[in-house]
Parts: C-alpha cells; sequence; structure tokens
C-alpha cells in the first residue's frame, strides 16, 4: 500500500459545470467518513448545502427555458422559412417564363441571385440569430435598393408585407432568447463557483485527516476523496476524445477569480 498522501491534487477546484458539479457533490457527501472530526462534518454540510442550491437552481433555468414555449419559436422560425423561400419560390417561377412573352422573367431571374445569391436559402438552417441577421440585411438591402415596387410588380405585394410581419417578431424572439441565456449562465455560474470553494474547502478538512504514522487513515482519506479521482479523470478521458460526456471548453481560473466556460456555468481551475 501507497503510504504517502499528496494532498495538493484534492485542494484546488475542479472544472466543473453546474450538472456535474452538483452530482460531484452528492457524491463526496456521500463518501464522507461517518467518525469524521467536527470541522469535516461542518465542511461537507455546507458542501450539502451548496450542492443542493445549485440543484435547485438548475432546476429553476430548466423551467425557465421551457417557459419560452419552444413550440411557439420552432413555429415562428418555420413561419419566416416559408417567408422567405415563398419570395425566391416566385421568383425563380417568374424566371423561367419566356422572356419574349413576360419582360419581367429576366429580372426576377436577377433579383433571386441578388437577395439570395449563390447559397440560395442555406440561411434558413442556421441558428436563430444567424439566420435573424442575415433575414434583415435581405430587408435592408430590399429597402436601401428601393427594390419594393419592382418586386411587388413582379412577384405580388403579399410577400414583402408577410415578410415586413414576421421579421420584428423572429427578431424580438432571438433578442429575448439571448438575453434570458446570458442571464440563466451568469446566476448559474455563481452556483458553480459556491460549489466549488466548498469542495475545496471540504477537500482540505478531509486531507488534514491524514497522519503519515497511521496508514489506515491515507487509505480513509482516499476513500473519501474518490469521488474527486473519478471526476478528473473521467475530464481527462473526454478531453483525449475517449470517452462520451459532457463538454469540457471551460475557461481555466481559480478562486477567487474564476471566468465562466460553457452555457451552463462550466468553471474550472488550471490544470
Amino acid at each position: 500500500m501507497d503510504q504517502t498522501f499528496d494532498a495538493s491534487i484534492y485542494v484546488r477546484a475542479p472544472i466543473i459545470n453546474i450538472a456535474n458539479g452538483v452530482t460531484l457533490a452528492s457524491a463526496l457527501v456521500a463518501a464522507c467518513p461517518e467518525a469524521a472530526p467536527e470541522n469535516v462534518a461542518k465542511a461537507c454540510t455546507k458542501l450539502k448545502a451548496a450542492g443542493e442550491a445549485g440543484q435547485k437552481a438548475l432546476t429553476a433555468r430548466r423551467r425557465e427555458n421551457g417557459a419560452l414555449s419552444e413550440d411557439d419559436v420552432r413555429v415562428l422560425d418555420r413561419e419566416a422559412d416559408t417567408s422567405f423561400g415563398a419570395l425566391r419560390m416566385r421568383l425563380v417561377a417568374t424566371s423561367m417564363l419566356p422572356e419574349a412573352r413576360f419582360p419581367h422573367a429576366r429580372r426576377a431571374g436577377e433579383l433571386v441571385q441578388e437577395l439570395f445569391g449563390d447559397d440560395g436559402l442555406s440561411f434558413l438552417t442556421a441558428e436563430y440569430s444567424a439566420q435573424n441577421t442575415v433575414m434583415a440585411s435581405i430587408l435592408a438591402h430590399i429597402e436601401e435598393a428601393g427594390l419594393k415596387p419592382e418586386i411587388d410588380a413582379i412577384a405580388g405585394p403579399e410577400f414583402l408585407e408577410q415578410i415586413g410581419n414576421v421579421l420584428p417578431r423572429y427578431d424580438a424572439m432571438v433578442k429575448d432568447k439571448l438575453q434570458k441565456e446570458a442571464a440563466a449562465t451568469s446566476n448559474l455560474a455563481t452556483y458553480v463557483r459556491s460549489i466549488q470553494s466548498a469542495i475545496v474547502n471540504y477537500a482540505t478538512k478531509i486531507a488534514g485527516m491524514v497522519d503519515e504514522d497511521e496508514p489506515e487513515t491515507i487509505e480513509a482519506v482516499r476513500k473519501a476523496l474518490r469521488p474527486l479521482d473519478a471526476h478528473r479523470e473521467a475530464g481527462a478521458r473526454r478531453g483525449q476524445g475517449g470517452a462520451k460526456g459532457e463538454a469540457t471548453n471551460s475557461a481555466p481560473a481559480a478562486p477567487p477569480a474564476t471566468e465562466t466556460g460553457a452555457d451552463d456555468g462550466a468553471l474550472g481551475a488550471p490544470g
């Protein structure tokens, strides 16, 4: 049995996000020695409280995100997709008519290229914020170039009227989602830092139980801190692409100067 114990690997803030941070806190609490000294027991109680607070915050965030009604968002997204798609289809269809009989045919083809370019409607498959930007740029070009009368004459006024109706609603939806996501990330980061701090405090107290002259204390401490070993090893495997799991692209930091990483408030310590 190894008679040495390196406390330094346990008393630094682990790289966590809110979800795996809550799981790690719970595992450490469950592994706490039954006959732990009073200072360890107090640290364990604080860790349990931090984990439970994080769990409540995560639950609240998911409930809040649910209140956004993803079904409504998808319906609005489809409306925007079909609105721009219908305009392009109308222009393309007109461009296919014989130019000799329908003078607008050539200009319709030119407008298809001018408004949608070689990428066509590919922007409709982009994320909401990116799609919103492209749609707004198309409408801005129409307004700045004075193309509305021409498009209305070729395609009919209903198309730009519909686009003018859906775009402000789409823009408001995107801004609302971004604001709520930013607020949720900031809020969760606070709970992540709290869990990190509680883990460091607890691990430091547990490490203090080691007596080099009593090997059994080393084994007891290692057992209590085993969840930290498992968490660190899982993170290393994910970093090497050897295991399926949560993203580990959190920004390095050490308490108290921590930084936000992933969108669920991932924080960590330097490796």
